[in-house]
């Protein structure tokens, strides 16, 4: 199989950018983008994303997790920010069937399945009726 060639890219700030043929944001082999500062993003053929880990890792800590250009992580959070504020998502709807949805740094929840915001009085029920099954 032949290796791409990529166009890269430093700028006056030391940003490299990583762009395919098409001059989409674009890096199969790690980030795209780097700043000096150490924020990196992930992209393939223009969109976010990361299937090995977060597409996005801010240099505070954060990061976020992107499939095809969709914040998406089955397996936790999929934005972690450094103040404590997590949020759930599946293919870019906020998701989280085991909990609350959005955990904000000041302890306050939010619940979402598929998208959709419930109370969390609606939530439990929801979760009830998934265990019935």
């Amino acid at each position: 199989m032949k290796k791409e060639t990529l166009t890269v890219e430093t700028d006056e700030y030391g940003t490299i950018r990583s762009f395919n043929a098409e001059g989409k944001r674009h890096n199969p082999d790690g980030p795209a983008m780097v700043y000096a500062d150490g924020y990196k993003a992930y992209y393939i053929n223009g969109k976010r994303h990361n299937p090995d880990g977060p597409a996005l890792v801010y240099p505070n800590g954060g990061k976020a997790y992107y499939i095809n250009g969709k914040r998406h992580n089955p397996d936790g959070p999929a934005v972690v920010y450094a103040s404590g504020h997590k949020e759930y998502y599946i293919n870019g709807e906020r998701h989280n069937p085991n909990g609350p949805a959005i955990i904000w740094h000041d302890s306050s929840k939010e619940y979402y399945i598929n998208g959709k915001k419930l109370t969390e009085a609606d939530f439990t029920a929801w979760q009830t009726q998934q265990t019935a099954k």
